[in-house]
């Protein structure tokens, strides 16, 4: 901790020691923990001790949601480079930035408030502290200003930044010389590095990596193929995990662990995104709930999505090719019209002049948007019987709710149980869908067979051939 002082002085980060505090003064708890896959230690100064803490200061919903870029962002850069250029080599490009959050100086009115005591001497900390609920808050403003900087002033257009790692793809022989590390690297990463130097910000070469493969924030990118990877033991892990919360009744676990699962679960879903719903019934149950130490039970929806995950998990290979979400609607094996109304539900293949038409089950709520879901349901499990594996259909409906939760994959917990099965459709064929939106006044057959009117059918389809179906379970 002395060693950690005489630094954070020498980069005039903290004051010079004194021997008492000054009126006004706070002083927080401080102590030092290991950082993540390192055997090098954080110091970290508890803003969350006491009963009048630092953090208890801070309005939490100020400092929260910020949105950070994840591997959407760059799988999106990476579709693009491949479509454009699909026999040129491509290297990813990662870099970090040293001791991230002390870049950011705090207002001297709050410095005063974070004194720390490291062996009966006192320092003001300057900048911002590892500490405190708005920490992440305050460095995401600050690198999301400098890689605005980055792609609009020095015109770094393939970068995505996530906290303080930030990555991008070129083309293998795209690199130019770094003099401060004598050598040559991949071109973008040295105009950023360059900048990162004029403002001032920390860089260590060890941490400045590129190759033909690289992982970015622990997953393993792949730009030729392309394809995400999640290593074997991270997947592994995770399914032990998601064991532990389904093993039994019972089960709880404090609030702030419930927030580290759900982030550890969004983390993997960027290589198993069609597992989404398994926290559709999780998020629900940490609502409204403000106590970090506090347990929360898990019930037994959340057990059954959980062990529904879990069961795809440990099935999977773990790796998630780009090429699966980037398809034209031309590459569409079967295309499909899909609508309900309150009695019934129907949907058509135009290209096949085929029609299905069934009656609302009685049990079910009676919510439209429910019956225009599990219609979408029944048209990809009919798809899916009358195709081999790896085939791509395209499912239009008229209601835009739900579109969204079959694209977003999230939605109330009612619903979760027609995503669920949607998912295990696609998983066991293989294939691809995406549900887009017509408007009503184009989706005319698909109307007339949910209200039975075949009539009006037949007159926008002459050759149309009708049968009836029973509703998926």
């Amino acid at each position: 901790m002395e060693d950690q002082a005489i630094h954070e002085c020498g980069k005039d980060r903290f004051s010079e020691p004194f021997p008492t505090l000054l009126p006004g003064m706070y002083c927080t708890p401080v102590y030092a923990v290991p950082k993540p896959h390192s055997n090098d230690l954080r110091m970290v100064m508890d803003h969350s001790a006491g009963e009048f803490s630092l953090n208890s200061m801070i309005n939490h919903d100020s400092v929260t949601g910020f949105p950070l870029d994840n591997l959407t962002q760059l799988g999106d850069i990476l579709i693009r480079i491949k479509s454009m250029y699909p026999n040129d080599e491509s290297i990813i490009w990662k870099s970090d930035i040293s001791e991230a959050y002390r870049v950011c100086p705090m207002h001297p009115a709050w410095q005063i408030k974070q004194v720390v005591e490291i062996n009966s001497k006192f320092y003001v900390d300057r900048c911002n502290s590892f500490g405190s609920s708005a920490s992440f808050a305050i460095f995401i403003c600050v690198n999301a200003l400098i890689t605005w900087i980055a792609k609009n002033v020095r015109n770094i257009s393939c970068i995505v930044t996530y906290v303080d790692d930030s990555s991008g793809c070129t083309f293998s022989g795209d690199v130019s010389f770094y003099k401060p590390y004598q050598k040559f690297m991949p071109s973008p990463q040295v105009r950023l590095l360059t900048l990162w130097d004029e403002l001032g910000i920390p860089h260590k070469e060890k941490k400045q990596l590129s190759g033909l493969t690289l992982p970015v924030i622990g997953i393993d990118i792949d730009p030729n193929v392309p394809s995400f990877t999640l290593p074997n033991d991270a997947r592994l892990r995770l399914v032990t995990e998601l064991k532990l919360w389904s093993a039994s009744k019972g089960f709880n676990d404090s609030l702030k662990r419930w927030q580290q699962l759900s982030g550890w679960i969004n983390w993997a879903l960027n290589v198993f995104p069609l597992l989404r719903p398994c926290l559709n019934r999780f998020y629900p149950k940490m609502h409204d709930k403000t106590l970090l130490k506090g347990n929360i039970y898990v019930n037994g929806a959340i057990r059954e999505d959980f062990k529904w995950a879990t069961e795809k998990l440990d099935t999977s290979s773990g790796i998630f090719l780009l090429k699966s979400v980037d398809w034209n609607i031309t590459k569409a094996t079967h295309i499909i019209y899909c609508d309900a109304c309150p009695s019934g539900m129907g949907f058509w293949y135009p290209n096949l002049h085929l029609g299905y038409l069934a009656d609302n089950p009685a049990d079910d709520d009676g919510l439209i948007f429910y019956f225009e879901a599990l219609c979408v349901l029944c048209a990809l499990h009919d798809a899916s019987k009358r195709s081999p594996k790896g085939r791509k259909f395209i499912i239009y409906t008229d209601n835009m709710n739900t579109v969204d939760i079959f694209n977003s994959l999230q939605c109330l917990p009612n619903f979760n149980i027609i995503l669920k099965a949607a998912v295990d459709i696609l998983y066991s064929g293989e294939h691809d869908m995406r549900v887009l939106h017509v408007p009503g006044t184009e989706n005319i057959v698909a109307d007339a067979l949910s209200r039975g009117r075949l009539d009006v059918a037949l007159q926008t389809d002459p050759s149309l051939k009708v049968t009836t179906f029973e509703p998926y379970r």
